[in-house]
């Protein structure tokens, strides 16, 4: 097991800084990285000293990183990636605030970056400003926003089978039966600067979950790509995978991605919804009155609704409660400063960036908008007549598609750039051919 050593500074974002930092700590090999819409870590390990010479570009990559599929299948109507255009490039320039030690690796860092044209202007479609922008109109409105993400996944052997089979939710006995791997996350997080408040097992089998710090909303989806990139890797040091696919057990408990969300004074020191007024009902209404036409942000592949189920803890309508698991918004108000709210849309497979987004833009619109919140259910909601959430990707793709709240709240080149991305999964997804398809008919039809 990774050694628990304390928590590491990090570095300032002054050039002189970070170069004693990577100098301190060793590192030879920087992983220049930014996640693309699927959610995807791409980047490639550039030598410290050409990053120290580079910080001002960053690497280049191919503009098609913002054009293909999460098998990099390549889509066809994104104008800034096309045969047409000749696939120019984009450049990752790293955002020095986010660099950390990568403790898996020996010798590495790891830095998120945004994309810059070649003449240098900022990528305003990749997932990583479209949470930005959403973040300046939060703080534009006389909020700082935070959250905090739950995470569930899956680990297996090679042949996809879960580690063990029977389902003990909370059993520290089979936590410890995971702890190799869910231990060295803790410890490599934890040198890394990344706090983790709690991980067990969760309501499947060899199911986990870990619960990141509540933080400033980019570090928190900063730290959630980096999160899964650790997770991942480590399983497989120990000869194992881990998913966060939404539904890899189709009789099995799916993955959720819960977003805890709240709006604080500008100075970050006095939670606004501490009180369960007004403001906070009207932050739930937005969110509510959003989930469906945002819900493509939440769930964002066909695996992804087949986690929506009747009593499956996963939302079915656009509900909430007070501390109420089975509504789509789950409130924690009147506790002063832990005071938030839950949104339970997302599945594990959500882009982190994209998922906070949706959120914190539904429920600012919410605020702007004076909506008033419905009354909150105290009861199985899934058997309340309440505005149902897509059950279907090409539901939700044709609810997102032709959103003009979409449009306008994330801006023209991502939403078409996103809605051609949902198309061309369903279009993948119609031509497929299923074992479930050759068991049923080979044989009969």
């Amino acid at each position: 097991m990774l050694g628990q050593a304390a928590v590491r500074e990090r570095p300032t974002s002054t050039r002189t800084d970070v170069e004693a930092y990577l100098a301190d700590h060793g590192i030879h090999t920087v992983i220049a990285a930014f996640a693309d819409y699927p959610g995807v870590v791409r980047g490639k390990r550039v030598p410290t000293a050409h990053f120290l010479k580079s910080l001002e570009t960053g690497p280049a990559f191919c503009k098609a990183v913002l054009g293909w599929d999460v098998q990099g299948g390549l889509l066809t109507d994104i104008p800034w990636a096309s045969f047409d255009s000749g696939y120019p490039d984009f450049y990752a320039r790293p955002d020095l605030t986010s660099l950390r030690l990568a403790p898996w690796h020996e010798g590495t860092a790891f830095v998120l970056s945004d994309l810059y044209t070649e003449h240098g202007e900022i990528v305003a479609a990749a997932p990583r400003l479209v949470l930005k922008r959403v973040i300046e109109s939060v703080v534009a409105a006389g909020y700082r926003p935070k959250v905090g993400a739950e995470l569930e996944f899956y680990l297996t052997d090679d042949e996809r089978r879960p580690v063990y089979d029977d389902v003990q939710c909370y059993s520290v006995e089979h936590g410890t039966r995971v702890e190799g791997v869910l231990g060295d996350v803790r410890a490599a997080l934890h040198k890394a600067g990344v706090e983790v408040e709690a991980a067990g097992t969760e309501y499947g089998p060899a199911q986990a979950e870990i619960t990141l710090a509540y933080g400033d909303a980019l570090e928190v989806a900063d730290t959630t790509v980096f999160f899964k990139s650790a997770v991942r890797e480590i399983a497989r040091a120990h000869g194992l995978r881990a998913t966060f696919m939404a539904k890899p057990l189709e009789a099995e408990s799916g993955n959720g991605f819960h977003l805890h969300q709240s709006l604080w004074t500008p100075d970050g020191e006095n939670n606004v919804f501490a009180d369960a007024g007004d403001l906070a009902l009207s932050y739930i209404a937005g969110l509510l009155e959003t989930a469906g036409e945002f819900q493509l942000m939440a769930a964002p592949t066909v695996n992804s609704y087949k986690r929506i189920r009747k009593q499956s803890f996963a939302p079915t309508n656009a509900t909430w409660g007070v501390d109420n698991r089975t509504a789509a918004t789950r409130a924690f108000l009147g506790l002063g400063s832990a005071s938030r709210i839950e949104q339970r849309t997302g599945a594990a497979d959500a882009n982190p960036y994209l998922l906070i987004a949706a959120n914190l833009a539904g429920g600012l619109l919410g605020i702007t908008g004076g909506l008033q919140a419905p009354a909150p259910v105290g009861f199985d909601a899934s058997d309340l007549d309440a505005p149902a959430l897509p059950r279907s990707l090409r539901e939700a793709v044709e609810l997102f598609s032709r959103s003009e709240l979409a449009r306008d709240t994330f801006g023209a080149d991502f939403h078409h750039a996103y809605s051609s991305l949902g198309k061309h999964e369903l279009a993948a997804w119609d031509l497929a051919v299923t074992d479930w398809e050759r068991d049923r008919y080979f044989d009969l039809a």
